[in-house]
């Protein structure tokens, strides 16, 4: 792990920054945090969990890495690791709410910077560190105080996660963006309705997104991404169980799908690109 100097990275106690010693963070007050063997750091406190095993479960940990890998929601990659606001020149990029990595994953592999996923899921941080080399990956609680520096980061991304707005004005440098990705419209429409779960449409979840935003941020740019995707059995398995939505739906109804041998299926996002006003 590579960290820029100073560390934007900060001890989670005291707020001091982290720097790397070894196998080891430490801070200037001498907390120290070991680096596991797969290369992820653990700053979650005690108190900041609500349970003893925070966050996306193992199986649907994996369940979401085998769909990315699958490129079901390649338009949705594709579309992230294109975004002209991020740029070419070594930019610091902090995602929140990283789960298993695909997305900083593929950003950090196409570009130079500094690269760092946040999750609260300690198994989603182990695939990642696993996989991603060329980025950091922190197991901590994005809704809390998160563990980066003031005016830290270029870019912030958040996709399908929750959103801590204050946390992310603070973090980010001014003039940064906020990268948001929501449900578009019509999203998974198809399968919401083999499972009788509501088949309205997402159109009002950027608008929520960026009036929730409001006054910290100014929307800078809406993208859609749309694409049709046919999944197999196996996809269809694996988006269900990743996706919190449809644990609401019924055990027959899910039962029925996964039983399907294919599904064409909408796939659409809306990405807002959400600027920091310069100080």
């Amino acid at each position: 792990m590579n960290l820029p100097d100073p560390s934007p990275i900060c001890c989670p106690v005291c707020r001091e920054p982290l720097a790397l010693q070894d196998r080891m963070l430490r801070c200037a007050n001498g907390h120290p945090f070991n680096v596991a063997k797969e290369g992820y750091i653990n700053l979650l406190l005690s108190h900041q969990r609500k349970s003893r095993q925070p966050g996306d479960d193992p199986d649907m940990v994996q369940a979401r890495r085998r769909f990315f890998d699958s490129g079901a929601y390649a338009a949705l990659t594709d579309a992230v690791t294109q975004l002209p606001i991020i740029g070419k020149d070594a930019p610091s990029v902090l995602d929140c709410g990283c789960g298993e990595g695909h997305l900083l994953g593929a950003l950090s592999e196409q570009r130079d910077g500094f690269f760092c996923g946040i999750d609260i899921s300690k198994k989603a941080a182990q695939l990642a560190s696993k996989r991603y080399k060329r980025a950091a990956w922190l197991v901590a609680n994005g809704m809390r105080d998160i563990p980066m520096a003031d005016a830290s980061m270029d870019v912030i991304i958040s996709v399908l996660a929750p959103r801590n707005n204050a946390e992310f004005s603070r973090i980010l440098k001014a003039g940064g963006a906020l990268v948001l990705g929501v449900p578009g419209k019509n999203h998974l429409i198809e399968l919401r309705r083999q499972l009788q779960f509501s088949s309205g449409d997402f159109q009002d979840k950027a608008d929520d997104a960026a009036a929730k935003c409001a006054p910290a941020f100014s929307e800078a740019q809406r993208q859609t991404v749309l694409d049709k995707v046919t999944l197999n059995r196996e996809q269809i398995a694996d988006l269900i169980q990743m996706t919190p939505i449809f644990w609401r739906s019924s055990d027959e109804a899910k039962a029925a799908v996964m039983q399907l041998d294919q599904l064409t299926v909408t796939v659409s996002f809306t990405l807002l690109t959400m600027i920091k006003p310069q100080a």
